[in-house]
């Protein structure tokens, strides 16, 4: 099993070349990339001051001499900007958006665009309350990945507790929304234990739609400081173990990104090379 990381995994105060250096030392060879449309472009010479370049204004070259420079494929491009489901006409404007990100997507080679979904400001919210917005999410995602579909882009929405989508029956009534068979979920695991939803059930039922895989160890423990609290692989309560078996029994061409947020800058790398051989242990180790 590859696995790859996200750029933010390292933090956020290192310069873009510095960012993917550092995460070719932990050992990874493929990034999801992170994006501002507030940030600088990246230089002819594949740097740029910020971690999250603005690829929208970079020469697609000059970000892919950044990546091979620093001997990384990117695995996903990730969607920077507002994501609106309040209307239909949000949607159309989100939409266009998208359409932009994925066309650049499509330019650096990349097969994978993922994007956020917004925040509906509480958590374990009945998936009949959201079904409108949830359904325009899906007309969305589904007219983006169609735009695209001749070539090959795949389109997923990174799964969230407290957002639009954040449990087993949010992701259901969304994948049985879309209309496209290349738009699906990034199945965001550490989040799937937050809501103790149990997200390995999706990949024996929607095993072609999990383009993306986000491998994050979240704790559960009473007196975690926040809600949502992302640590070591290995250290928290996510059960690994059944994704692992889920996704053995269903070989498949996926993106997987390995993550831990809420560490010191200090220790990430180290953390990001424990997680990392933890990760790859556990995996031979599952029948």
């Amino acid at each position: 099993m590859d696995f790859g990381t996200v750029t933010h995994a390292v933090g956020h105060h290192l310069s873009f070349e510095e960012t993917l250096a550092t995460i070719k030392s932990v050992g990874f060879d493929s990034v999801l990339l992170l994006t501002s449309r507030d940030a600088a472009p990246v230089g002819a010479d594949g740097t740029c001051p910020n971690a999250f370049p603005n690829v929208l204004e970079s020469d697609p070259e000059h970000v892919l001499r950044a990546t091979r420079n620093a001997g990384i494929e990117v695995g996903a491009l990730h969607f920077s900007g507002k994501i609106d489901l309040e209307s239909d006409e949000g949607v159309l404007a989100s939409t266009a958006a998208m359409n932009e990100y994925a066309a650049y997507a499509v330019a650096i080679g990349c097969k994978n665009l993922t994007h956020p979904v917004p925040s509906c400001g509480r958590t374990r919210v009945a998936t009949e309350e959201k079904a409108t917005e949830i359904k325009r999410l899906a007309s969305c995602m589904s007219a983006v990945a169609s735009a695209f579909e001749d070539r090959e882009l795949q389109v997923s929405v990174d799964t969230h507790r407290r957002s639009w989508v954040e449990g087993l029956e949010d992701c259901r009534l969304l994948l049985d929304s879309i209309t496209s068979p290349n738009a699906g979920i990034l199945l965001n695991i550490g989040h799937m234990a937050s809501a103790e939803s149990y997200g390995w059930l999706l990949v024996d039922e929607y095993p072609d739609r999990i383009p993306v895989v986000g491998w994050k160890d979240h704790s559960l423990a009473p007196d975690r400081p926040k809600p949502m609290w992302s640590i070591e692989l290995g250290t928290g309560h996510t059960p690994f173990e059944l994704y692992i078996k889920a996704f053995k029994a269903h070989p498949a061409d996926r993106v997987n990104l390995i993550n831990c947020e809420n560490v010191p800058d200090e220790e990430r790398v180290d953390v990001l090379k424990r997680s990392l051989a933890y990760m790859e242990e556990l995996w031979d180790a599952a029948r």
